[in-house]
């Protein structure tokens, strides 16, 4: 069967890169630390990763601006009849910020935090991968407002609510039969919860969920095939759930020294597939079209852990260390595995430094490298009807971020 990858590839694939590869750009420290930050924070980023947190920062206004770079390095595929293709390089600019407010009103505070969880492209310009993936293109950006409560000094608690946006570009070049692209965008929401408990300063336990999205994209299709019939040029439309998360999470600080732990999962398993919709018309008819734009594609994804390890260490009253470890599982087999975005398992290293130019004013900076396993795959198209099979070869991300800090 021929796997169709276009807008539900690009959402679906960038959370698999926002998934499988879990990326935390939303500030140094996350950075740093992998995402491990969820027990305790250090600072504004605690309106996105939990805003439960709020209650335990700095009274006064906190916010954080942050600007990361990604790169995605090349993937290879060696398939099972010696030949051998490479993908593209991919990089990106992203901004995010992270506000917190003061307590306007007693034992409430607000959070608001603009994050960018996927900001990631592949290409691939050998006939055989064009055909399924020739380029790649997606935007995520979610808007969290979050209001947190103070039930006593141990626990708080806070909710939220999330704007998403995705904007995503994908064309498939098949050779003599023509060629496809899809564009399209989306506004959906969803909303977030956290609880944090402090049974002594030192301590904490937390644990935050943010709901499945569902993403009802609408855009344009335009498809140019050798049997002119078939062509095609107008509205596309495709319903694709975000994922649900949960994540467990603990801190404890001796000294000045922080160890944070975080395990987070990922409820892939509501996502099945995907089915086009467009308008009627005698080209539904063609097979070109059939066969080409308006297959539905099913998938059998599992839901999956995240494990996050972070140790943050004050070096002296204005520099702190920060270092994090994360393990991340595979999604699918195989045979459910297509070059849109390869997903497999994923181990990240990371470090960051924070310094505290002033009482009001900090800057920080965080790296993060994720080691891409290899992994065997099976029925990727490389044509009408056929397929092939192989290995993708390990593969790496990086992103390098810098936040500026202020509190007023």
């Amino acid at each position: 069967m021929f796997k169709k990858g276009a807008l539900g590839v690009v959402v679906a694939s960038t959370l698999l890169y926002g998934g499988a590869y879990k990326i935390p750009e939303q500030s140094s420290d996350s950075l740093g630390l992998l995402a491990s930050n969820v027990a305790m924070s250090f600072g504004a980023d605690a309106a996105y990763f939990n805003p439960a947190n709020m209650m335990f920062l700095d009274p006064r206004h906190n916010f954080e601006n942050t600007v990361g770079w990604f790169h995605t390095g090349e993937v290879g595929l060696n398939t099972n009849d010696g030949k051998s293709y490479r993908s593209r390089n991919f990089d990106s600019l992203a901004t995010t910020f992270n506000f917190v407010s003061p307590e306007y009103y007693e034992n409430w505070r607000f959070g608001l935090a603009l994050a960018v969880p996927a900001a990631l492209g592949m290409g691939w310009d050998d006939p055989a991968t064009a055909f399924s993936a020739h380029r790649f293109k997606l935007q995520v950006v979610e808007l969290n407002p979050t209001v947190a409560h103070r039930i006593n000094d141990q626990l708080a608690v806070a909710v939220g609510l999330r704007a998403v946006y995705s904007k995503g570009r994908v064309a498939n070049d098949y050779g003599a039969l023509g060629k496809r692209e899809l564009t399209g965008d989306s506004i959906d929401g969803g909303y977030n919860a956290a609880i944090t408990y402090r049974p002594i300063p030192n301590l904490s336990f937390a644990a935050t969920y943010r709901s499945k999205v569902d993403l009802t994209i609408n855009g344009d299709a335009d498809g140019k095939f050798a049997n002119p019939a078939a062509n095609y040029n107008g509205y596309v439309k495709v319903e694709i759930p975000l994922p649900a998360q949960l994540v467990l999470a603990t801190a404890y600080k001796h000294e000045d020294l922080t160890l944070l732990l975080a395990l987070e999962r990922t409820y892939w398993s509501s996502f099945k597939g995907y089915d086009f919709n467009y308008p009627d018309g005698a080209y539904k008819s063609n097979p070109f079209f059939a066969n080409l734009m308006d297959r539905p594609s099913t998938r059998k994804y599992r839901d999956t852990n995240t494990y996050r390890v972070g140790v943050a260490y004050d070096a002296t009253d204005k520099i702190r260390l920060m270092f994090g470890f994360a393990h991340d599982q595979d999604v699918a087999k195989p045979q459910e595995t297509g070059l849109e975005l390869p997903n497999t398992t994923s181990r990240a290293y990371s470090f960051g430094i924070n310094y505290k130019i002033s009482d009001n004013c900090e800057i920080a900076l965080g790296y993060v490298y994720q080691d891409r396993s290899s992994k065997n795959v099976a029925g990727v198209p490389t044509g009408l009807g056929t397929t092939a099979s192989g290995k993708i070869d390990r593969a790496d991300v990086q992103i390098v971020g810098t936040s500026l800090k202020y509190k007023f």
